[in-house]
């Protein structure tokens, strides 16, 4: 029953967001069109790419250091605004991102403020807690920090839409027991360790895997500059 519905569920939402992506991109190509552009003399018939980022992440965790192919192609991203260096080390203009503490003047200390003011820059990072992953049962223990299956034949079940080769990712990348829920000692960045991370984005990798569960550092660090 829970794969029956899980599976509806899923097409639902894959047609949900096809009809949402055709109706973005057909006004545009009708007026594209209409205008007689030259834009559809294009070098491969892929006119346009739509990139979608999962919850909890910005442009610049994917192309923070991404880099044009091709004349007359441009990109926005911390690289080309010399935040950072091609390595991912801080660049020329790293201060111009620089992280500051804020403080909720509210009368009653618990209304949200979109916009509270400012009480100055922090001189280091709060730490990124090492938490994520999922809670499984172990040897009848319940146990945080786990990949979402503790097996392939599980995982090809429930997420029978992958490829084979990647349900083995989804048996991987359970937070180490000696770290959960304390900072996150896989994170080293120009030379700092977790505990003095400069007031500015820095890199989850090498250190952090490809399947790994971190917490996300979005809402706190990697504000939408």
């Amino acid at each position: 029953m829970r794969t029956q519905h899980m599976r509806k569920y899923k097409l639902f939402c894959g047609v949900a967001l096809c009809a949402m992506t055709v109706n973005t991109i057909a006004p545009i190509a009708t007026a594209a069109a209409q205008s007689g552009s030259n834009d559809g003399n294009t070098t491969t018939p892929i006119k346009h790419v739509i990139v979608i980022i999962g919850e909890n992440r910005t442009f610049d965790h994917l192309f923070a250091t991404y880099q044009p192919v091709s004349n007359g192609e441009t990109v926005f991203n911390l690289l080309s605004e010399g935040i950072v260096n091609a390595d991912g080390t801080p660049g020329p203009n790293y201060s111009a991102v620089t992280q500051n503490q804020a403080m909720n003047t509210a009368a009653d200390q618990k209304v949200y403020l979109l916009n509270p003011p400012k009480t100055g820059p922090y001189t280091i990072l709060l730490a990124p807690l090492a938490n994520g992953g999922y809670t499984q049962t172990i040897n009848g223990q319940d146990v945080k920090g786990q990949p979402p299956f503790l097996n392939i034949e599980d995982a090809a079940t429930y997420e029978n839409g992958l490829l084979l080769s990647d349900h083995v990712l989804l048996t991987t990348g359970a937070v180490p027991a000696s770290i959960l829920g304390n900072p996150d000692t896989r994170i080293m960045y120009a030379g700092h360790d977790v505990n003095n991370l400069p007031p500015g984005p820095y890199q989850l990798t090498p250190g952090v895997a490809y399947d790994d569960y971190a917490e996300s550092p979005v809402h706190r660090f990697y504000q939408m500059w």
